[in-house]
């Protein structure tokens, strides 16, 4: 007994410290705003990044298509056909019903 009451006179600042610092990390690792939060606004970052990467990419091929719609004539034409369902007097337009030939 009287060792434990010598070691603890000589070494009771460095055992609260340490317990404080026990305390401290408990609470890092179990608050509400602590790693595991932490983690999930991480992951939710990288989902933002990817959807901003996304609509970047889409941007820029949209403004490819405007580009090539004030420029080239053959594309413009080719658009018209194709989403407007136009087509030149002398061609024949061929409709299909969707799903093919059922008999």
């Amino acid at each position: 007994m009287t060792r434990l009451s010598a070691y603890l006179r000589r070494e009771w600042l460095s055992l609260i410290l340490g317990a404080a610092v026990v305390v401290l990390i408990l609470n890092c690792l179990m608050a509400p705003r602590g790693v595991e939060d932490l983690l999930v606004l991480r992951a939710h970052r990288m989902g933002l990044q990817a959807g901003v990467k996304r609509i970047r990419t889409e941007n820029s091929d949209l403004g490819t298509r405007v580009q090539k719609s004030r420029s080239d004539d053959r594309y413009l034409q080719r658009m018209i056909r194709t989403e407007l369902g136009f087509a030149r007097p002398d061609e024949l337009v061929y409709r299909f019903a969707p799903g093919g030939a059922e008999r």
